[in-house]
Parts: structure tokens; sequence; C-alpha cells
């Protein structure tokens, strides 16, 4: 009796078993398996994190990385999980946008989640991390770059003020933006007042710039007063010397647009008191 109920619950287990294949080969599919490569106009990358875009050149290597690409059941609980998310933008030949997105477990097409198997996803996220490491990397620079300002072992966030960027098109044309900003001295509500008993700092772009065309800083006792002289700031490999004190600084970078078509000039603003050292 014992060897008959161990037979029938091994038969159950490989009947559920079976079940689970087989519900699982029927739910199987390869979305992009017809994919040609030139079905697709162009073609971005952004890897989150770190929040960078890059233009792919290599449209073959990527569509055979999506035709291998394989999904199952619909599920959109993606949306709980955290780590790093590949989002793929493809411009279409017949003048469609598709937009999919390799999170594992989870392959995302449109906003719709769906789970997927585990290696085809894991190598599109590596071809992904292989672009963003390229030190030819194409980066696309949709907006000015995030600037943050290291010293004492701390980063500090500036604000973002006026800039002029162009962004290019995937019709070849260009886009240009234009925003205005408060004078730096206009901004005490904004900036926060950051404290530092070391006399450098780090200037530490996303990106970094073609050339600094400017630093300058005014003393924090000529807040709201734009007539007050600002005093200009030497670099040196993207260090500068703090003044003692409390200081509001202007820092201002442009991006060359000729090799990618992304680019211009933006200004940053940040506060620090470099603290006088107690004997």
């Amino acid at each position: 009796m014992k060897k008959k109920a161990l037979v029938v619950i091994l038969t159950c287990i490989l009947f559920i078993g079976i079940i689970i294949i087989v519900s699982y080969a029927v739910g199987e599919k390869k979305p992009f398996k017809d994919l040609e490569p030139s079905e697709i106009v162009s073609a971005t990358v952004r890897l989150t994190p770190p929040d960078t875009t890059i233009q792919i050149e290599e449209i073959e290597e990527l569509t055979g990385y999506l035709n291998d690409v394989v999904i199952y059941n619909e599920d959109n609980s993606y949306t709980e999980y955290s780590g790093q998310g590949v989002i793929f933008t493809l411009k279409l030949s017949d003048g469609t946008q598709t937009e999919v997105m390799g999170y594992n477990p989870f392959f995302v097409i449109d906003g719709v989640g769906y789970k997927t198997k585990y290696e085809p996803c894991q190598a599109l996220s590596a071809y992904a991390n292989r672009l963003l490491n390229d030190e030819n990397a194409n980066i696309i620079l949709e907006a000015p770059p995030r600037l943050t300002v290291i010293s004492d072992e701390t980063a500090f966030d500036t604000l973002l003020g006026a800039y002029v960027w162009q962004k290019r098109n995937s019709d070849g044309t260009s886009t240009e933006t234009q925003t205005d900003s408060p004078h730096p001295l206009d901004c005490e509500s904004l900036l926060f007042k950051y404290e530092t008993s070391e006399t450098t700092a780090a200037l530490n772009f996303s990106e970094n710039p073609s050339s600094i065309l400017n630093i300058q800083c005014w003393n924090e006792k000529h807040w709201n007063d734009h007539d007050a002289s600002s005093e200009n700031i030497d670099i040196d490999s993207y260090e500068i010397e703090l003044k003692p004190g409390g200081y509001i600084y202007e820092v201002v970078a442009e991006w060359d647009t000729k090799k990618s078509g992304y680019g211009g000039i933006a200004h940053y603003y940040f506060y620090i008191q470099v603290l006088e050292n107690e004997q």
C-alpha cells in the first residue's frame, strides 16, 4: 500500500510539472522574432540607473538580441521591483515608435509588463551596459547634464539656471530650447546652504563639458544686490579654490554640438560656506 501511495504521489507531481511546462510553452511568445534590422530607422537605449541615454549605431546587433526575447504571461508587478532597467526606444520604418524595457524577470512592451525568460533578457541588459562602458559611446544629451560639487567627501547638488540647448531630432533636424532663470543673487530661497571645512571643491558633471566658460562668485552679504561685483574663480582639472566664508557661485559650461548634435550652454548655481578651522 505504501508503494502504491508513493507511486500515486510521484505521478501527481509529474502530472503537475507537465501541466506547468505545457502552460508556459503554450503562453511562450517571441514578440520580435520576425523583426528585421531594416525595419528600425533609429534606436536609443536609456539605462536607469545611471539615467544615461545612448544612440545605438549597430542596429543589426540590437535586432539579434530582440529576436531572442521570450515573454510569458502578462504581469505588471514589475512596478514593485527595484533594479536597473534598460529602455530601448525604436523608431520604425512604418512611422510608429515602440518602447521596450528589459527588467529581469520582466520584459515591458509599451508599458505592458510580461514575465520573461531570464537568459535573453539578461543578454539584452548586458549589451546595453557594454554600450554604456564604451568610451566611444554616443551619449545623448537631451538636457544639460547634472552637476554636483564635491568637498570634504560630501557631494552637493547644484541649481540648474538658464540654458540654451540643442537637440537633434530623428529626421535630422534640430530643436533648440532656451530657458531663463533668476539671477544667482535672487536664489537665496532656492539654494541649500552647504558647509565645508575644506578650501577646495571638485566639479563633477554627469557628462563632462567641452569647456567651462566662466566661474564667478559673490559674497553672501550681496544677496538680492544685482549691482554687486563678482569675483572670478580659476579652475584646474575641475577643481576650484573656495573663498573663505559664505559665497554664491555660478558655473557656466558648454557642450559642443558638432559631434553628436546635442549640446549648448548651461548655468549652474550653488552656495558653500567654508568653515573656519578651530585652533
